[in-house]
């Protein structure tokens, strides 16, 4: 039986484990891409309307019809992730399981020995400004939580709220205590 958790998180014992459902931060992504979809779509419009007028055609680029249509099924497809994607966390004394799912399909699942996970930690979002070279940039990134396994840094449940990760990583501690390396203790960001 699924009981929420905190936010917009909810959880369910397996057993001797958990599973946790992370929804995904639609959000201000949504509404980009939805911007840049409708953009696309008048743009395409238009160089129709106009080819259909000219003279000739026929000499309109297949690559260019093909490109955009592409592009079109991409930014749809970003936003469907963005409005409908799920990550659900297993996590057990043996196996930690991480499975991204958009509209109730399978898109990637990870697997993970638990005594193999280490360093577990939340890293909340930050920006940077400033200068590189002659120009000002700015840097963001969002959320998440990450560990380390299989020799590399993995991440997961990116967007989520400062409370949500506390929850989270709460209710996983109560599963597993995951050994983490002293020396994280003293960074303060990635």
């Amino acid at each position: 039986m699924r009981e929420k958790l905190a936010g917009r998180l909810e959880w369910e014992r397996t057993g001797v484990g958990i599973r946790i459902e992370i929804p995904s931060q639609a959000g201000w992504l949504a509404v980009f891409f939805g911007f840049w979809l409708t953009v696309w779509s008048a743009t395409g419009w238009f160089f129709a309307a106009r080819i259909s007028t000219a003279e000739n055609p026929e000499n309109v680029p297949l690559i260019f019809a093909v490109a955009w249509a592409l592009a079109w099924v991409l930014i749809l497809i970003a936003i469907i992730v963005c409005l409908a994607g799920r990550t659900t966390l297993t996590l057990d004394q043996s196996e930690m399981a991480i499975q991204r799912r958009v509209l109730r399909m399978e898109w990637d699942r990870r697997r993970f020995a638990t005594k193999d996970v280490l360093n577990l930690r939340y890293i909340p979002s930050f920006s940077l400004r400033g200068w590189e070279g002659t120009t000002y940039s700015t840097y963001t990134s969002a959320s998440q939580i990450r560990f380390e396994a299989d020799g590399k840094t993995r991440k997961f449940a990116s967007g989520i709220s400062d409370i949500e990760a506390f929850a989270l990583i709460d209710r996983m501690l109560e599963v597993y205590n995951f050994p983490k390396d002293r020396a994280l203790e003293y960074i303060g960001r990635p």
